[in-house]
């Protein structure tokens, strides 16, 4: 999906998914911090929640929950997503 529509919370959770500063750092080892418990730190949320915002984030692309290794893996597009939105951000700055 080509630049979709991200909520507030969506963001969140990407940024909370970033290991690294830079989008080609991030993209050429893409190791993730984001799990349930992260965003629901984050977002001050329920597990109930955070669910429903990481199935819209893997509806969207941005990324993949595994459970095995209890982790939201960003996808290729969800890491450029998270940073053009941080570029933008720091543009408007």
């Amino acid at each position: 999906m080509a630049n979709p529509t991200l909520t507030e919370a969506e963001i969140t959770c990407l940024k909370a998914c970033l290991n690294y500063d830079s989008r080609e750092a991030q993209l050429s080892d893409n190791y993730s911090n984001g799990d349930p418990d992260e965003f629901q730190a984050q977002l001050d949320w329920n597990m109930h929640q955070v669910g429903g915002v990481m199935t819209s984030l893997k509806a969207k692309g941005m990324g993949d929950y595994d459970a095995e290794d209890d982790i939201f893996w960003l996808s290729v597009e969800g890491v450029n997503a998270v940073f053009d939105l941080i570029e933008a951000e720091k543009a408007a700055a």
